[in-house]
């Protein structure tokens, strides 16, 4: 009987270590997963237009390889632009031609959205050329 009670404990006490195990791996990969950032431009006019054919880059360090990277956002819909980041801070940069360029600091958060609604201002440079 002893035996028999030795053997069950030793099995409770394997699958108690495989499920920590699991569990601390799941952790981790939980922790290491993308957030969004999504940008939201408009042209700052009355209706609040949605502004296309804007170059919107992030700028920041990514945790694989503790190396530094730029990342074009693309456009997901009008005056939306979006990419999927690596958890981190990011200098973001919004350049359009007639437009003053922006930059931003962003902090971006594993597995959550990040939103910067931006109205693009005429570029007095641009307009006295």
């Amino acid at each position: 009987m002893n035996i028999l009670s030795l053997r069950y404990f030793s099995v409770l006490m394997l699958l108690l270590v495989f499920l920590s195990v699991g569990n601390a791996a799941k952790a981790g990969q939980a922790s290491q997963k993308d957030g969004t950032l999504i940008v939201n431009v408009t042209w700052g006019d009355l209706d609040n237009t949605p502004a296309n054919d804007v170059y919107v880059e992030a700028y920041g360090t990514v945790p694989k390889g503790d190396s530094r990277k730029s990342f074009v956002l693309k456009m997901s819909h009008d005056g939306q632009y979006e990419a999927s980041l690596s958890p981190g801070v990011y200098d973001v940069f919004i350049s359009e031609g007639t437009s003053a360029p922006r930059c931003k600091r962003l902090l971006i958060r594993a597995g959550m959205p990040t939103y910067w609604p931006l109205k693009l201002k005429i570029d007095e440079v641009y307009l006295n050329r």
